[in-house]
């Protein structure tokens, strides 16, 4: 079953103990931990062993995963210095992510540097993600590129997924991100499903790409499209273990409440949830 998670972005001022608390009690089955912006959860590279240990212990039990660590890292970097760099990032978060009990890491294709091109980065970026993979793996944690940015093309994030050469990764899917360029959740998803390992989440505007700022500004869960049905019917369908996690960023819309917001996120979540597994149950019992 598609476990919900929410990552700290939609309450950066909560302690890591009130993301987990409030994870228990609306529902989610998981917290995504993103690093480097300052959120008040506390846990950085810098973390001590004992608070690392006593955060995966706290969660554990609430019965909460620590889902996800999100970092900035970017790997479509323009020098072998630059991609150097981003692999060891990987690898000093891949320690943490271990630590607190953490599977995967995202990280970011990045923007495109300039005089380049996606087609001619490609190889050196799936080649930074194979050495980034095989660099956390003896955490046995797996980094997965997420579909973002200008790597919001899923035949794009396929490719560099697949010539990456190591098992060890694969797939943040964000659907949204693709529907900017009007490539459909089926579609997206006909590419992308052998690697998809997690999800960020956030809603599209009904009107879609006609919608004012359609391709830079998402709404929050439940207010959309209803394209995020799809994707739970998809991932239920194919019994799907990963976290689906609500990405909505709070910072950025101080007007809504996380004990407002995530409970109503939560419930339209589960909806979408039950109403997938109970058509995919059905199917079953006829086949």
């Amino acid at each position: 079953m598609t476990g919900l998670a929410f990552l700290s972005s939609t309450c950066p001022e909560w302690t890591f103990e009130q993301m987990v608390d409030a994870a228990a009690k609306y529902g989610y089955e998981g917290v995504d931990l993103r690093v480097e912006w300052g959120h008040n959860h506390g846990l950085e590279l810098e973390s001590t062993q004992d608070a690392r240990r006593e955060a995966r212990d706290y969660a554990t039990a609430q019965n909460v995963q620590i889902a996800c660590i999100a970092i900035g890292a970017r790997l479509a970097r323009a020098t072998a210095e630059e991609r150097d760099d981003a692999v060891d990032q990987v690898k000093r978060y891949a320690e943490l992510a271990a630590d607190l009990g953490a599977p995967i890491i995202r990280v970011f294709g990045g923007p495109i540097p300039e005089g380049h091109t996606m087609a001619g980065l490609r190889p050196a970026t799936a080649e930074a993600l194979g050495r980034a993979a095989e660099a956390a793996a003896p955490f046995a944690v797996t980094p997965c590129l997420e579909v973002h940015d200008q790597h919001n093309d899923p035949a794009d994030v396929a490719w560099i997924v697949e010539q990456a050469g190591s098992g060890n990764t694969g797939v943040v899917w964000h659907p949204s991100h693709h529907l900017r360029l009007g490539v459909s959740v089926d579609d997206a998803y006909a590419l992308l499903r052998p690697w998809v390992r997690h999800l960020h989440l956030q809603d599209w505007p009904k009107a879609g790409l006609s919608a004012p700022n359609a391709g830079r500004e998402f709404i929050p869960i439940g207010e959309g499209d209803g394209h995020l049905a799809r994707v739970f019917e998809l991932l239920e369908r194919d019994g799907f273990d990963g976290y689906a996690a609500d990405e909505w960023i709070i910072k950025r819309n101080d007007e809504l409440d996380p004990d407002v917001y995530l409970p109503a996120a939560a419930r339209q979540l589960q909806e979408w949830r039950a109403a997938a597994r109970s058509r995919h149950g059905r199917q079953s019992a006829s086949a």
